[in-house]
């Protein structure tokens, strides 16, 4: 059997299937609703990512992968460059671009509701570089979580 569009399948991934076993960054919670376990995924993936009210990513990009980010819920600050010295603020409808290979930290700068957007990357299997050594150049938390939260 050729590999066609009439021998592929539209797919849905229903919220609360999503899974979580994908790198994470501190801050942040990634669940995956398609990558590359996706048997139709060739190019992209695509999750949601929620980031706790006053909680803050630390730093880290994503290789060779663009990112665009969707705000579904709450407001996010986005800093970047390479010592996180830009800053951009964005909230629900609106779209975020991230380069490849530009370092960023997101931020909820709510310390009352979550930030919630769906994610697609350039890539099947999402690239996660955490760089721990710029964290003294990131925003702090408002609040601190334990990893496990």
């Amino acid at each position: 059997m050729t590999d066609t569009p009439a021998n592929r399948s539209v797919h849905v991934a229903r919220s609360g299937t999503f899974d979580r076993n994908t790198p994470q960054t501190q801050g942040l919670t990634r669940e995956v609703a398609f990558d590359s376990r996706n048997p139709d995924a060739e190019h992209l993936s695509a999750f949601r990512s929620t980031v706790k009210p006053g909680a803050a990513t630390g730093a880290h990009h994503h290789g060779s992968q663009e990112t665009v980010l969707y705000v579904i819920s709450g407001s996010g600050r986005y800093r970047w460059g390479d010592k996180l010295e830009n800053v951009v603020e964005a909230g629900p409808g609106d779209f975020v671009f991230i380069p490849a290979h530009v370092i960023h930290q997101e931020i909820n700068p709510s310390t009352e509701t979550e930030t919630v957007w769906a994610v697609v990357r350039s890539g099947v299997d999402p690239i996660v570089v955490n760089l721990p050594e710029l964290d003294a150049l990131a925003e702090a938390p408002a609040t601190e979580y334990a990893p496990s939260e």
